[in-house]
């Protein structure tokens, strides 16, 4: 192999590959990026952990075809400290990876490419297309609501779902909390899909601030993600999601709606004086045109404000975990937030006063 390909399209595609590849002892080959190319004008970025896997292309001019497989980290720490000229030469040299410009020249170490296993091809015709940004966008506002612990695995995934009457749904719990997003596109064929939480954040890393359209493929051992010279491939999780659905109050005893710039800014503020199991007080009532937040700790101090707010309903004090609040409310696109109690000792709902697309369903802590 023998090709020619520009710096800056190299260094982002070794980037994306490198997260991905394995650290598998029995299988070091899973700790090589492979680098092959199929015609003369692209040439191709392959990585795997065997639970994901990822293609790249980039242009380039081709002078001979081959593959070749070198250490991720290995070609990645050594290209971001590579500050030469634009062009630069890739050859293979008996499973080795010459590199070189116009005054440097570099050998890195491969291993035989016919070890590099081969990334599954999904066979099914069920395959949609959503803009990019929209999926990242829905994704994104779930997916920290997912448990980090396995043993119960699927709920440390993000369950996408759509159907004929139902528009595309992201959501994800991790018993405590429950966020919900909708986005107004609706795939009879998609049915029901479990991202692993770990995958999630891959996806992020590597679409977030793309444009265009990704293709979604998926049949039941895997899914492919597609957009441009992109692909990514993992598995999803089986198992089924719980009915959430049953667990979201229908009926609410005090409503409080306020400006979420303000509630944002004073959440900061009682963020430094919660304790170490993050415990915030709200207090709320009919008769009071603010809602109350306070925040204590016995090493910091203690902290209480009052918050300008439209209330109806009956008079509450509870407690909630001040992170679970605070990390929803950046993805609500109302200026004005609405929160929702159902009862003493019973889930608070918070959405947006004027976009209810996002839902975010918080239980309550025994503190008060």
């Amino acid at each position: 192999m023998k090709v020619i390909c520009l710096k800056n399209h190299l260094k982002e595609a070794i980037n994306l590959c490198e997260k991905i590849t394995g650290k598998n002892l029995s299988l070091p080959i899973l700790s090589n990026i492979l680098i092959s190319n199929e015609n003369n004008r692209i040439l191709r970025f392959t990585a795997t952990n065997l639970e994901l896997g990822i293609e790249v292309e980039i242009p380039a001019k081709v002078e001979k075809k081959g593959r070749v497989a070198v250490p991720g980290g290995v070609i990645n720490n050594f290209l971001a400290n590579f500050l030469v000229e634009e062009n630069i030469t890739f050859e293979s040299q008996n499973n080795n990876l010459l590199i070189s410009s116009l005054n440097s020249s570099t050998l890195i170490k491969g291993q035989s490419p016919e070890d590099f296993p081969i990334l599954p091809k999904i066979k099914t015709d069920n395959q949609v297309l959503i803009p990019v940004a929209d999926f990242v966008s829905g994704l994104k506002a779930v997916w920290y609501a997912s448990s980090l612990s396995n043993i119960k695995p699927e709920i440390a995934s993000i369950y996408l779902f759509s159907s004929k009457n139902e528009p595309l749904t992201f959501a994800a719990t991790d018993s405590f909390r429950l966020a919900e997003k909708k986005i107004n596109y609706s795939f009879p064929n998609l049915g029901s899909l479990l991202i692993p939480f770990r995958t999630a954040a891959e996806i992020l890393r590597i679409f977030e601030g793309r444009e265009g359209k990704i293709k979604l493929i998926s049949d039941k051992n895997q899914i492919s993600l597609e957009l441009d010279n992109i692909k990514f491939i993992f598995r999803p999780t089986e198992g089924v999601f719980p009915d959430y659905q049953q667990i979201i109050p229908k009926k609410f005893v005090t409503d409080a709606i306020v400006d979420k710039n303000i509630f944002i800014n004073s959440l900061k503020t009682a963020g430094i004086f919660s304790s170490k199991l993050n415990e915030l007080n709200i207090i709320v009532g009919p008769d009071s045109n603010s809602v109350a937040i306070k925040t204590s700790n016995a090493d910091v101090g203690e902290h209480t404000a009052q918050i300008p707010a439209k209330i109806t309903g009956e008079e509450l004090k509870m407690g909630f975990n001040h992170k679970y609040i605070f990390e929803c409310l950046g993805h609500i696109s109302s200026q004005k937030i609405l929160l929702r109690f159902s009862g003493q000792g019973k889930p608070l709902l918070i959405t947006g006063a004027d976009d209810n697309s996002f839902q975010y369903l918080v239980m309550p802590m025994n503190t008060m």
